[in-house]
């Protein structure tokens, strides 16, 4: 099986020129004489503030001193209704730019304002979730990137089955509060071509293990956990349920895999996030969203954590741990 690496043409590296972006001596469009820029930024999990850092970064290198910007930050829980909450909340301020990360959160913020220039980071499904017209054409007041293809339900059925031979049957684990029903839809059907899917869904915390206990009682289910706020803000959880029971689970994000989870294939969030501060910056500068195409990556990479392997009795094939970007003893 080919992973497949890199970006699409209208990704990192396109005519919008949102990656190396230098200082400019542009004016700044839209902000009054002497007021300092005002960015909202929406955390949407705990222990996010790495992120931050990267946004931070990355409008240094855009010309952005470290006193030149103010900051609004939200940190949330991973909860749709605390999005609602702090979306009104930075809505109401006098703000310059939104950015988020998740596709909950980036339509909790276009819900509470359709003035706000919002920049999105990281969402799957942004134009079946509402938040663009189109990806070229985004129309109204936000834009940003997105990641997760539909296809790529074909490579965690691959890459699982491939570490985990005894897998027969898959099913997507999956939040519907915080997961978009487009996208959980999509890589659903994608993965039904290469073998049986089904879905399982998990409505709280407290659900966590009772849902994979569920699921482990299959002893040739394997689960995709699909990259969503729900998963993210509750990995340690979700990674010990899968190992209590004994569950072969695929993620979309690394960080799963460092947090214990057995293998993912996805991409590094910062890369967004760095994407994200490009976006900000050109809008800071008076480019306004419907102007800036939507992004699209399809850079995936490849992580294992040998540990939790072991631990489920699995032998990691040698060609699999050559492949990977990233391995966790």
């Amino acid at each position: 099986m080919l992973l497949r690496r890199g970006l699409n043409a209208n990704a990192v590296g396109s005519p919008l020129g949102l990656t190396g972006f230098a200082a400019s001596a542009q004016p700044i469009g839209g902000l009054s004489a002497g007021r300092k820029p005002r960015i909202g930024v929406l955390l949407p999990v705990p222990r996010n503030d790495q992120f931050l850092v990267v946004l931070r970064k990355g409008l240094r290198d855009a010309g952005w001193g470290a006193d030149d910007i103010e900051f609004q930050v939200r940190r949330a829980n991973g909860s749709a209704e605390q999005f609602r909450g702090f979306a009104q909340e930075l809505a109401a301020m006098d703000l310059d730019v939104l950015i988020t990360a998740s596709t909950a959160a980036a339509t909790a913020l276009k819900q509470a304002t359709s003035t706000i220039p919002i920049v999105f980071v990281g969402t799957t499904g942004p134009v079946t979730a509402g938040l663009v017209a189109s990806m070229e054409r985004p129309g109204g007041n936000a834009t940003g990137t997105a990641g997760f293809s539909t296809d790529i339900a074909v490579d965690w059925v691959a890459i699982l089955k491939e570490i985990a031979p005894q897998v027969a049957r898959m099913a997507i684990f999956y939040n519907p509060a915080t997961a978009a029903r487009g996208a959980v839809d999509g890589w659903r059907i994608a993965a039904s071509c290469s073998i049986e899917t089904s879905e399982v869904r998990v409505d709280t915390v407290a659900d966590i293990g009772s849902v994979v206990a569920g699921a482990a009682k299959d002893p040739q289910m394997g689960l995709i956990v699909i990259p969503h706020t729900f998963t993210f803000s509750n990995r340690d959880a979700v990674v010990a349920a899968m190992a209590e029971h004994k569950v072969a689970s695929i993620y979309g994000i690394a960080e799963m895999v460092r947090s214990g989870g057995l293998v993912s294939y996805g991409q590094d969030l910062g890369d967004h996030w760095r994407l994200g501060a490009g976006y900000t910056d050109k809008i800071l500068r008076g480019a306004k969203p419907e102007e800036l195409p939507a992004q699209f990556s399809k850079n995936y990479a490849l992580a294992i954590n040998t540990g939790a392997a072991k631990a489920l009795n699995l032998a990691v094939p040698p060609a699999m741990l050559s492949r990977a970007r990233e391995v966790i003893a």
